[in-house]
């Protein structure tokens, strides 16, 4: 990286379970550091499953499916005992379980936002607005 004098202040945000840019970010954070540049990282970190997790997130998913779905997630194992997913969202056979179970969500068109939500969850996602408050506020804090 060519650091000039009048470099910027730098703030990485990502997700620490993404362990090679975890790894670029914690070097770039050191040579700007040792530039005298002030860095500074917000780590999107995962989320726990609760019953409402979905239902709370998504437009037209009740809270009931939402239970149902969790419910299914604890009993095929994919997330752990305190609601944390084990695998991303993506990565995990969610899909295959749904069609063996009573619950619909083709019909509503929930699939998509699902896996989306679980992706997030799992936080190996590739952008986010969850931290933009703080994101805004750092900035903020930086302007003359």
């Amino acid at each position: 990286m060519d650091i000039t004098e009048d470099y910027p202040p730098a703030l990485f945000v990502h997700m620490p379970k993404d362990a090679l840019i975890e790894r670029k970010i914690t070097k770039s954070m050191g040579v700007l550091r040792n530039k005298g540049v002030e860095v500074a990282e917000i780590k999107c970190m995962e989320l726990p499953l609760s019953p409402t997790f979905l239902s709370d997130r998504i437009p037209g998913l009740d809270q009931t499916v939402s239970a149902r779905l969790f419910d299914l997630f604890k009993e095929k194992g994919f997330v752990d005992e305190n609601g944390y997913m084990k695998q991303d969202g993506r990565a995990t056979p969610w899909k295959d379980a749904l069609r063996d179970s009573k619950i619909n969500l083709v019909e509503r068109d929930l699939v998509h936002p699902v896996d989306e939500e679980l992706n997030l969850a799992f936080a190996y996602h590739e952008i986010t607005s969850l931290q933009s408050e703080e994101i805004f506020k750092w900035f903020e804090s930086h302007m003359t």
